[in-house]
């Protein structure tokens, strides 16, 4: 990947309030995003796009965020991308859940933005050997 390209973030949201959002803070962060709204589009996305990060909304039509994500990490294309969770189920079994299929974050809704930036950019910074 040439360096100066900005990294890419694929983000699935069924609501469109929500996708727009996250669209415009990550532009404005400098990154380059491609975006969709179920599960299954975020798959075949996912391995056409190889983004450097996936969010994900867990209550999706058709395959949920957290279906999603297993097979998201059972594909040797896909597993190492870092997913974040997003929810409105903010219970401790969800969270659960998404850490055991192998999310790096999870976030309730509401949330920030601005955080869920942030935590993308300690995410994607680079690892020092």
């Amino acid at each position: 990947m040439n360096p100066t390209s900005p990294q890419k973030i694929l983000i699935a949201d069924d609501e469109v309030y929500m996708l727009r959002l996250l669209e415009m803070t990550f532009k404005k962060g400098g990154y380059t995003v491609v975006s969709c709204r179920d599960g299954r589009a975020a798959l075949a996305t996912a391995v056409t796009a190889l983004p450097q990060l996936i969010v994900l909304d867990v209550m999706m039509p058709g395959l949920d965020g957290l279906g999603a994500l297993r097979q998201l990490k059972e594909n040797p294309a896909t597993r190492d991308i870092p997913v974040v969770v997003l929810s409105a189920k903010g219970h401790a079994l969800t969270k659960v859940e998404a850490e055991v299929a192998g999310a790096v974050l999870f976030l309730a809704k509401p949330f920030s933005p601005n955080q869920l930036l942030s935590e993308a950019q300690k995410i994607l910074a680079p690892k020092n050997p």
